[in-house]
Formats: C-alpha cells, structure tokens, sequence
C-alpha cells in the first residue's frame, strides 16, 4: 500500500468494482485497526427502513444504513457527541464509534442525536491482515483523508462516493458522472 491507512480514514470503492452490492461505490469509514486488519462502515448504502423498524424503543425515523457484510444482524453507531454516550471509542479528535446504546437510544428521544451527528449500521466491513493491502494494490480502493471530518455523517450518502471521485480529478471525473451500471450508457 503507498499510504498508511489510519483510523478516520475514508477507502473508497474504484470504479472498477461492478457487481459486488456491498462494495460498489461503496465509501467505508475505517473506525479501527487491529493487527493490520480494519474494520469500518459503508457510509453510502442506507436501507429502505429506518432505525425505528429495528429498534422498538426509537420512534424518530433516523436512517439506518448497511455497514458492510460482516455481521449484519448487529447495530452499530457513529457519532461527534461523546460527552452524552458513555464508553465513546476515538475514530478521530471529532468523531466516535459506538458506546452506551441505552444513552444513545434516549439521545434520540430528546433530539441530542440525530441525522446531523449520528450514522446507525447493521453490519460493518473487515478485512483480515494484509487483505485490504492486496485489495488497494489489485485498484478495487483508494484511500483518502476524512476532510469532512464529523460532517461525514451528516453529508448525503447518495453524493459521497461522486463527490469523492469528482474531488480526485483526472480519469475520475468521468466515472463519477457514469451510470451505475456502464452498459446501460
């Protein structure tokens, strides 16, 4: 790999990754890295059903997205608000993962957490050691810093993978104005 992959760090899915539903144009937040093998959420790929289909307890329609393919049954969370979710992990100095669920779940209530500063997954994607390196290294990903830093959660999931690409330049331009699917052009 030609870069150091951190904690906050954004892969995202090259244009070459067609027919793969849970990578294509896909953006991943890296939220850890164990051992050289991270883990992070899709941020791009949100369900036809919100939090509150899930979770009996939440009334509010908060979007509940697809981590990734790893553990799907599970729920996760990021978020930029810390100080009301006890047990909060550092993905970077503005943004979290996970925490109290029960604290999390009453933040909603009270409208302290909600689409502009949480992101809630079924599932997440992990790679095993030296796995995302060769996945880099064959061009199925490239990596970027997080810029929008806790805005990531709040930015809309059906622009980020084009802005990314379109923000890259060159040859990516082209793509990111591509149809889903390249034959259908």
């Amino acid at each position: 790999m030609n870069k150091q992959l951190h904690k906050g760090d954004l892969l995202i899915a090259e244009p070459s990754i067609i027919g793969d539903a849970s990578f294509h144009r896909a953006v991943v937040l890296i939220t850890a890295i164990h051992d050289h093998a991270p883990m992070g959420f899709v941020l791009n790929k949100p369900f036809d059903f919100s939090l509150a289909e899930v979770v009996p307890e939440v009334s509010k329609p908060i979007p509940l997205y697809c981590g990734g393919p790893v553990d799907p049954d599970n729920l996760f969370f990021i978020h930029s608000i810390p100080h009301h979710i006890d047990g909060s992990i550092s993905i970077s100095p503005t943004l979290f993962f996970g925490g109290n669920i029960d604290q999390a779940i009453v933040g909603i209530e009270k409208g302290i957490l909600d689409s502009s500063n949480s992101r809630f997954f079924l599932g997440y994607s992990g790679w095993s050691k030296g796995q995302l390196e060769q996945e880099i290294a064959s061009k199925s990903w490239f990596t970027s810093a997080n810029t929008f830093e806790e805005k990531i959660v709040s930015h809309p999931a059906m622009s980020l993978w084009k802005n990314l690409l379109l923000s890259k330049g060159g040859e990516y331009r082209l793509w990111a104005n591509a149809p889903n699917n390249p034959a259908h052009n």
